[in-house]
């Protein structure tokens, strides 16, 4: 909570996060297709969507073994392995090539229908360490708290990009939750509906001692 305290602005505005976990949305701050929570808890879900970054990488190759959405580190608490990794990330998959087939409005502005993505098991792997890493250490930022960025983050992984964007999230206990909310703020839904981004990755952690509970992040990237 500390952290996010520092995160408050001066412009609000209303992102509405409904589903099953209860919440109804937070007081946030938007600016450079990024929403920053101000405050909140674990039932007053909140979001946050980074900008795409353009350009090359110094990593190499575009598959990777990790899988660990939903896994849980250290202190959390376990929110499923094994099948369970397999079935969220499909469930995920399924959500987005749905919304990116049907065109969405983002903000003000219609996206039209884009072609589906694919799952990547580096990206995923990314986007589980940095949900993990914010689970564990009670933060909630695009930067680590090793001052990295997400396109470094996929990097380091040894994905060799030419594009890269990320959305996280934070108290949303669903996937279609999580969703909802990212495709009602205007930067989230534009990285899910970003026609340059061919492949994608997401994971969520939990841990019942942070600020808001579950965590998440998806990773949208196209490789060189």
């Amino acid at each position: 909570m500390r952290i996010l305290t520092v995160l408050i602005l001066s412009t609000f505005a209303l992102v509405g996060c409904g589903g099953s976990d209860g919440g109804s949305g937070n007081n946030s701050t938007s600016h450079n297709g990024s929403s920053v929570s101000n405050g909140g808890s674990s039932e007053r879900p909140t979001t946050e969507g980074g900008g795409q970054t353009t350009g090359g990488s110094s990593g190499s190759g575009s598959t990777g073994t990790g899988t660990g959405t939903g896994s849980n580190t250290g202190g959390t608490d376990q929110a499923g392995a094994g099948e369970s990794n397999q079935s969220l990330a499909d469930e995920m998959l399924a959500a987005v090539n749905a919304a990116r087939a049907q065109g969405q409005t983002c903000g003000s502005t219609w996206m039209p229908a884009v072609g589906p993505l694919t799952w990547d098991a580096t990206l995923e792997q990314t986007a589980f360490l940095h949900s993990s890493d914010m689970a564990n250490y009670d933060y909630f930022s695009h930067t680590g708290l090793d001052g990295s960025s997400p396109s470094q983050r996929v990097t380091e992984q040894g994905y060799n990009w030419k594009t890269v964007g990320e959305n996280i999230a934070a108290g949303q206990k669903t996937v279609s939750a999580v969703m909802q909310g990212w495709l009602k703020s205007e930067g989230h839904c534009r990285n899910i509906m970003n026609g340059s981004f061919t492949q994608m990755g997401a994971a969520s952690d939990t841990n019942s001692g942070s600020t808001y509970g579950i965590y998440w992040t998806q990773v949208f990237a196209s490789p060189k």
